[in-house]
C-alpha cells in the first residue's frame, strides 16, 4: 500500500523535485518505508511506500518496463498478480522483481490496458506514463477501494492519492466549491466525482483517464454494475449458497497474500464473523481478530465478537475507547479526513487502524456486505414506506404531514426525553427517525423516497440559509437525486443497493477506510469486495438476499455453518460512537469555542446566524439533532486547517 502524486505540464514548463517532494512529505502516512521521485521534463512521478509484497529495494518505485519507454507508480495490491506473471512470463516478458507492480506494467505493456484490467483482480490506483506517445493513465480500481484525485487546468493536471497531495503543490488553487460543501451537510460526504475544491475532481470508481502532453483528457469507464441484470442468475437458493461459499473462499485466500503478518477486524456483525469463520474453517489461516468497543454498552459490539471468535477458536484482542481517546482523535480528524467529513465511525475506525498496526501491517476488513446482500435495516423499512405511500393520494399525505407538524409536539417529546436520558432509556436518533418519516410521506415518487433515505444531517431545502452559494439543491445531477432513479428499473430494493454500492460505499465507507489505515501506515483489505462477488450478488433475486423481513437472507445461510443463531439474529448496531453523549459532555466545550460567530465569519463559508440556531436548539433541548452539531463543527474545523 503507498501513496502516489505527480504532474504532467501542457506547456512546455519542466516540473520541479521539490514541488512533487512537497506532495510526497503530504502522503508520508501512506508510505513509510520507501519514497521514490522521477522527473522528466514536463512529466514528475513521487511515490510514498509501504512495504507489503517483495520487501527488498527491487520492490521501490517508479518502475520501467524492459525499453524504458513506460513507468508506473502504483497504490493498491493486485491479488493475482503470481498467474498473471506466469501467463506474462509463458509471452516472453522477463521479470527483475517478485512485485505486483511490475505484473501490471507488463500486463499493459502485453495486452492493452483494457485487457489487462479485465484481468486485475484487486484494489489499485496507479498512474502510467508512456514516454513514446506522451500520454500520462491514470486508472483506479472497480469499486473504488483506493483513491484518486486530480485536478486540471489549462497549464497542465496534478494527480495524487489524497487531497492533501494535491494542496502541497504550489500549483494548487484552493478555491472552495460550495456545492460539495452542500452535499456534505445533507449527506455526510461529498458525491461522484465532485471536492471540496473547485478544480479538482476524484478519479471515479472503475474509470481511468487519459491525458496527452497537449492537455486533451479522455475518460472511459471500463466496469460498470448497470452490465449486470438482477435475477439473471437461474439457479437454486442452495446453488447460490454453494457458489458464495466458492467465491468466498477464493476471494480470502488472494487476500492472505502478503509477505508481512495479516490480522482481521471483528465488530461481531454478520460480515465480519462470516470472513472470521471462512478463513478459520475454509483455509485455515490463523489470522488475530482485533476489536474495539465502548463504555456504553448499547454502542458496543466488543462481547458478540469475543463470543464469535472464541467459538471459532481465533486469536482475538478487545481495545475499550473512551470519550476523551476518541476527542483525542478528534483534533487530527480533519488532518486524517482531508474534506468535510460526516462519519463519525472515522474515529473508531482510526483507532482500531491504530491498535492493529502495533501486531500486524495488513488488516482484513468486512466491508460491503450491506451493500451487496441487502443488509441495512433501512432497506426494508423505505421500501415498504414507499409502497405504503403510494396509496394514498399526496394531497392527502401533504395533509398529514402539514397537521403532524405544526400540532405534533414530537420535538418537545424528544427532546425532553434526551434531557433525562441516559444511554439505556433513550435513543437519540428519533427527532431524525420521525422528519424523515415525514419527508417520505410527501414524497411523490419512490425516487424521492430514494433521496431522502440518504439525508444524514439536513435537508437539500435548508442549505441554501446556512450556505450561501451552494445552490437550491447541491444533490441536483448525482447519483442520489431523484431524477437519477429512472434509470433503475428493477425495483426500489435494488436500486437502493445500487446507488449504495457506487456512492455510499466508495464515497463514505472506504474514504474512511482508507484515510483511517493509511493514517496510521496499515493496509486495509476488503475480501467481500472482490469484483467476482460483486457480479453474483447482483444477478441473484432479490428474494434471495431479502425475504419475509430478513436481511442477508443469504449471507445469514452460508454462516450458520459455523455461527450460531444468537449472533446472526442479533441487532445490528454499526460502527457509530455515542456522539449525542459526548457532543453534550466532553466535547461540548469545544464546539461552543469551535462554532462561535466571529470564528465564523472569519471563515465565511457558514451563515453565524443559522448556525446560531442550531447550537441553540441542540442544547436547549429544543428539537436539535447531533449530526448536524457535528457537521457544521467538522466543516468549520476543515475549513480553518485547510483554507
Amino acid at each position: 500500500m503507498c501513496g502516489i502524486a505527480g504532474e504532467l505540464t501542457f506547456d512546455g514548463r519542466p516540473v520541479l523535485a521539490e514541488n512533487i517532494r512537497s506532495m510526497m512529505d503530504a502522503l508520508a502516512h501512506r508510505g513509510p518505508d520507501a519514497e521514490g521521485i522521477f522527473c522528466s521534463g514536463s512529466i514528475g512521478f513521487g511515490h510514498r511506500r509501504l512495504s507489503i509484497i517483495d520487501l527488498t529495494d527491487a520492490g521501490r518505485q517508479p518502475i520501467w518496463n524492459d525499453s524504458g519507454t513506460l513507468v508506473i507508480i502504483y497504490n493498491g495490491e493486485v491479488y493475482n498478480y503470481r498467474e498473471l506473471r506466469k501467463q506474462l512470463h509463458k509471452e516472453g516478458k522477463v521479470f527483475r522483481t517478485e512485485t505486483d507492480t511490475e505484473v501490471i506494467l507488463k500486463a499493459i505493456e502485453a495486452w492493452g490496458i483494457d485487457a489487462a484490467l479485465s484481468k486485475f483482480i484487486g484494489m489499485f490506483a496507479f498512474a502510467l506514463w508512456d514516454a513514446k506517445n506522451l500520454t500520462l493513465t491514470l486508472c483506479r480500481d472497480r469499486v473504488g477501494i483506493k483513491p484518486l484525485y486530480y485536478a486540471h487546468s489549462p497549464n497542465g493536471i496534478l494527480f495524487a492519492s489524497e487531497l492533501k497531495g494535491l494542496i502541497a503543490n504550489p500549483g494548487f488553487n484552493r478555491r472552495v466549491n460550495p456545492v460539495a460543501i452542500g452535499q456534505s451537510l445533507i449527506t455526510g460526504f461529498a458525491i461522484g466525482s465532485t471536492t471540496p475544491f473547485v478544480g479538482a475532481e476524484r478519479l471515479l470508481a472503475g474509470h481511468y483517464l487519459k491525458v496527452t502532453v497537449s492537455g486533451v483528457l479522455e475518460r472511459r469507464q471500463y466496469w460498470s454494475l448497470s452490465q449486470i441484470e438482477r435475477g439473471s442468475f437461474h439457479g437454486t437458493f442452495n446453488d447460490a449458497v454453494e457458489c458464495l461459499q466458492s467465491l468466498c473462499e477464493s476471494a480470502f485466500r488472494y487476500r492472505l497474500v502478503s509477505d508481512v503478518p495479516v490480522g482481521m477486524f471483528q465488530s461481531g456483525g454478520v460480515d465480519s464473523s462470516l470472513v472470521a469463520a471462512v478463513l478459520k474453517k475454509c483455509i485455515g489461516a490463523d489470522v488475530l481478530s482485533i476489536t474495539i468497543g465502548f463504555g456504553e454498552e448499547e454502542y458496543s459490539e466488543a462481547q458478540t465478537a469475543k463470543t464469535v471468535t472464541e467459538s471459532l477458536g481465533v486469536r482475538h484482542l478487545v481495545h475499550s475507547v473512551s470519550s476523551e481517546e476518541a476527542q483525542g482523535v478528534l483534533s487530527r480528524f480533519v488532518d486524517i479526513f482531508d474534506e468535510p467529513f460526516g462519519d463519525t465511525s472515522g474515529i473508531p475506525t482510526y483507532i482500531l487502524a491504530s491498535i492493529a498496526r502495533q501486531h500486524v501491517k495488513v488488516a482484513l476488513s468486512a466491508d460491503g456486505g450491506d451493500e451487496q446482500f441487502c443488509g441495512y435495516e433501512s432497506y426494508g423499512a423505505y421500501d415498504w414506506r414507499a409502497r405504503s405511500v403510494a396509496n394514498f393520494p399526496l394531497v392527502a399525505r401533504r395533509l398529514l404531514t402539514t397537521v403532524l407538524r405544526r400540532w405534533f409536539p414530537y420535538r418537545a417529546i424528544h427532546s425532553w426525553r434526551g434531557a433525562r436520558a441516559t444511554c439505556i432509556n433513550y435513543a437519540p436518533q428519533d427527532t431524525a427517525r420521525f422528519e424523515k418519516m415525514l419527508r417520505v410521506l410527501t414524497s411523490p415518487s419512490a425516487a424521492h423516497v430514494l433521496q431522502r433515505m440518504n439525508e444524514f444531517a439536513f435537508q437539500s431545502d435548508e442549505i441554501a440559509a446556512l450556505l450561501p452559494g451552494a445552490g437550491a439543491d447541491p444533490l441536483l445531477g448525482t447519483s442520489l437525486s431523484a431524477e437519477m432513479y429512472e434509470g433503475y428499473r428493477q425495483g426500489l430494493l435494488d436500486a437502493m443497493m445500487r446507488t449504495d454500492y457506487t456512492t455510499y460505499l466508495p464515497d463514505d465507507i472506504l474514504f474512511k477506510v482508507d484515510r483511517a489505515s493509511m493514517a496510521a501506515s496499515l493496509e486495509c483489505r476488503d475480501p467481500l469486495l472482490d469484483h467476482r462477488i460483486a457480479e453474483f450478488a447482483f444477478r441473484l433475486p432479490v428474494e434471495f438476499l431479502y425475504h419475509s423481513g430478513e436481511h442477508k437472507r443469504l449471507l445469514k445461510a452460508l454462516a450458520r455453518r459455523w455461527i450460531s443463531a444468537d449472533v446472526l439474529n442479533s441487532p445490528k448496531r454499526g460502527f457509530v460512537i455515542p456522539l449525542y453523549y459526548w457532543l453534550r459532555g466532553a466535547w461540548k466545550p469545544m464546539v461552543l469555542d469551535t462554532l462561535t460567530p466571529n470564528r465564523l465569519r472569519e471563515v465565511g463559508i457558514l451563515d453565524p446566524a443559522a448556525v446560531g440556531k442550531e447550537i441553540d436548539s441542540f442544547y436547549a433541548y429544543a428539537g436539535g439533532r447531533a449530526e448536524r452539531i457535528w457537521m457544521l463543527l467538522n466543516i468549520q474545523l476543515w475549513a480553518e486547517r485547510w483554507l
